[in-house]
């Protein structure tokens, strides 16, 4: 029989059993299930059973209905594995059979805090190139997500990594890896992937152009060779032959610190950024506020254009640099020392300036001498206790000076 399991939300956990028809998901009181959340709507959305299966579709709710983080606007066939969410608080997972009801109750998020299924065969994920290098995170449920939505089991925050971006299943040799219909796509060993794949240790992940992961052997003598931690000691206490080959074969994954040319860089057609707003920080900022807010504008529909993944000073992104000068019509500029003492931002905003281009200067971390050519612009306040509101003051802010 065909179930929802409730991911996030009041009830984390929840099995809902799908033995009807059609069966109406909602806040009201005569939904079959009823979700108490202000994100939910009276009516929100509608099972409808095709056969052996169900299509789903949103009855005009406030939030919208996402399915693998697509915003659903007409019917559509739901699979087995597929992550429903109702507004941004709701998540429920889909299953086709109830014998695939052996995922537990999603916990409060803690990646690096997990119980082993079987501590003799455990596996990883290590961050190469992406936010926190070298970052590993144990894989010891029967089914992860991996996205940048807070509620996944692994959360990597890059405006390049969908909102739920893949799936780990446990099997009886290791885990399988599935794409859930991402904007930049999975990439396996170099091949974009299209349908589920079962992994081999040292394979390697790839997120859009940005994130690159290794799939490994989670072993103590791994992990201290991966974080440089007392080499000799971790050879000398490995424990049976399989962890030595493990062991080898991890110092064998070269770390860079250097993130590979990202879609918003170089090799654009001239044009391309027309409709892309330029945003100027200091790196220093990046994970802390610009990855998040790019994430939100983006989600909000919106073109950005960053230069975080393009070494600063050098050939491409000077013509990148130079491109998105030219063509971005707007430009939101992050106020902090760091931002204002660099050089490259005092060089972008005077050109957006001097050319009568709009600038929204966002107060991060209010400077108190501000430069002579931003006093005259108004900005925007910026809380750091309140994130999501300053991100929608300023989608507002950009739409307002959007060209009729």
């Amino acid at each position: 029989m065909p179930t929802l399991i409730m991911r996030r939300g009041p009830r984390a956990g929840a099995v809902y059993e799908l033995n009807h028809d059609v069966v109406n998901i909602g806040r009201g009181s005569k939904n079959d299930i009823i979700i108490d959340d202000n994100d939910v709507s009276r009516e929100h959305c509608r099972l409808l059973r095709v056969v052996d299966h169900y299509q789903l579709e949103d009855l005009k709710s406030t939030n919208g209905t996402f399915v693998n983080g697509q915003r659903v606007t007409q019917s559509r066939d739901l699979h087995s594995g597929e992550l429903i969410e109702l507004g941004e608080m709701i998540t429920l997972e889909y299953q086709q059979e109830a014998a695939e009801q052996k995922v537990a109750p999603i916990p409060s998020h803690d990646p690096t805090k997990v119980v082993p299924i079987n501590p003799s065969d455990d596996y990883a994920l290590v961050v190469e190139v992406g936010p926190n290098p070298r970052r590993i995170y144990t894989l010891a449920s029967e089914n992860v997500t991996l996205g940048r939505d807070l509620s996944n089991d692994i959360v990597i925050q890059d405006p390049e990594v969908s909102r739920w971006h893949l799936q780990l299943l446990r099997g009886p040799d290791g885990y399988a890896l599935k794409d859930l219909g991402s904007t930049n796509g999975t990439v396996l060993n170099g091949m974009r992937l299209i349908d589920s794949r079962p992994l081999k240790v040292f394979d390697t992940i790839e997120l859009g152009t940005a994130v690159r992961l290794h799939y490994i052997y989670d072993t103590d003598d791994a992990r201290r060779r991966l974080l440089n931690e007392d080499d000799a000691a971790s050879e000398a206490g490995s424990d049976g032959a399989q962890a030595k080959r493990d062991t080898k074969e991890v110092l064998q994954l070269r770390f860079s610190s250097k993130r590979k040319t990202s879609r918003l860089g170089t090799g654009l057609i001239r044009g391309s950024l027309v409709d892309h707003i330029f945003v100027a920080y200091a790196r220093e900022d990046w994970e802390t506020v610009v990855a998040p807010m790019t994430i939100a504008l983006q989600d909000a529909g919106m073109e950005i254009w960053v230069d975080q993944y393009l070494v600063q000073g050098g050939e491409d992104w000077k013509a990148a640099v130079e491109q998105a000068l030219h063509e971005c019509w707007l430009m939101i500029l992050l106020i902090s020392p760091e931002a204002l003492e660099s050089r490259y931002v005092r060089l972008a905003y005077r050109y957006f300036i001097n050319r009568e281009k709009p600038v929204i200067p966002l107060q991060y971390k209010p400077s108190e001498s501000m430069p002579t050519e931003l006093t005259s612009i108004e900005s925007l306040p910026f809380d750091i206790a309140n994130a999501r509101h300053s991100y929608q003051r300023l989608i507002h802010a950009i739409l307002e000076k959007r060209p009729s």
